[in-house]
């Protein structure tokens, strides 16, 4: 009779313990739930997309962009994901990026910074390191969301941030 008792305690147990998975279709006036302001437009097109704008949350920069279907968002966003990410580890010198060493970000990356500055090389316009703007993304049904670091962020920190932001999101619009 304890055995049973136990064994039935223990399956209550893990069957409440569980998270509840809601599925989510994300628009383009969601994000200001969680404080985020839309600022710009991407000069690439995200063929696929039917809404792509990058804008500031907390500090850093963050691109939102949305795709019919989760599907879609898997395909196509993984793709774009990488490409506005990428960091190379060999720079690839070109006649536009030979005043810095701007080369070492993919050639689909359109939103770069200058990363690695002193006051004095950024005074006489110089730029010792470009950097893709983004470092992280994060696919969730069908958004991909970018995410620039702030200052005292490393990638993990960041990418940790990025997760916070998606739960916190999916929260808000699960309390409609």
């Amino acid at each position: 009779m304890r055995v049973l008792l136990k064994i039935t305690i223990l399956f209550l147990i893990i069957s409440c313990s569980g998270t509840e998975y809601i599925e989510v279709t994300y628009k383009e006036n969601d994000f200001s739930k969680i404080g985020w302001k839309e600022k710009g437009e991407f000069k690439t097109k995200f063929d696929g997309s039917i809404y792509s704008k990058w804008g500031y949350i907390k500090g850093s920069e963050m691109a939102v962009i949305l795709f019919e279907d989760r599907i879609s968002a898997q395909d196509l966003g993984k793709k774009y994901g990488f490409e506005q990410t990428e960091m190379l580890e060999q720079p690839q010198e070109t006649a536009e990026n030979s005043g810095d060493t701007g080369s070492f970000y993919g050639k689909n990356v359109e939103k770069t910074d200058c990363r690695g500055f002193s006051g004095a090389a950024l005074f006489r316009g110089e730029c010792p390191r470009r950097e893709p703007l983004y470092t992280v993304y994060l696919i969730d049904e069908n958004l991909l969301l970018m995410l620039e670091p702030t200052r005292s962020e490393d990638k993990e920190s960041t990418e940790m941030r990025l997760n916070k932001i998606i739960s916190d999101l999916r929260e808000k619009i699960a309390a409609k």
